[in-house]
């Protein structure tokens, strides 16, 4: 980690915290109880993406971008499912992931992007509303 301040220890802990699930800048803002600019949290934020300490996933240009603490539960590889009624991003934790990851990079000589992998459909929630 390059440049380390108060605020930037406060939005590591906040990530490191809710691993388990992607924030958006707003979530984190809340989290933090606005305690930090919100300028100095987007800083923030660019700098921990960019020294590989936050993953950041943009569902659509429409959606707001959300981020994710990088540890060893969830520097694996997987895809993301997108609930296209409710909105919410979940990830897919399958060994079959890395099997297809592999079939892509043998047989059509194709390196995927895992970061930018979206499936999207209806999740257990939604559907068992529309029952």
């Amino acid at each position: 980690m390059k440049y380390i301040t108060k605020n930037k220890i406060q939005v590591i802990n906040i990530l490191k915290d809710n691993s388990y699930q992607h924030l958006t800048i707003e979530q984190i803002d809340n989290l933090l109880n606005k305690q930090v600019p919100i300028a100095t949290l987007y800083r923030i934020i660019d700098s921990l993406v960019n020294e590989g300490i936050v993953r950041k996933y943009s569902l659509d240009n429409n959606t707001p971008a959300c981020f994710q603490y990088i540890d060893d539960n969830n520097h694996h590889e997987h895809f993301h499912l997108v609930c296209t009624k409710c909105g919410k991003l979940f990830h897919l934790e399958c060994h079959e992931v890395n099997h297809l990851l592999s079939h892509i990079k043998d047989e059509h000589g194709f390196d995927v992007d895992i970061s930018k992998v979206n499936l999207y459909g209806i999740c257990k929630e939604c559907q068992k509303e529309d029952k």
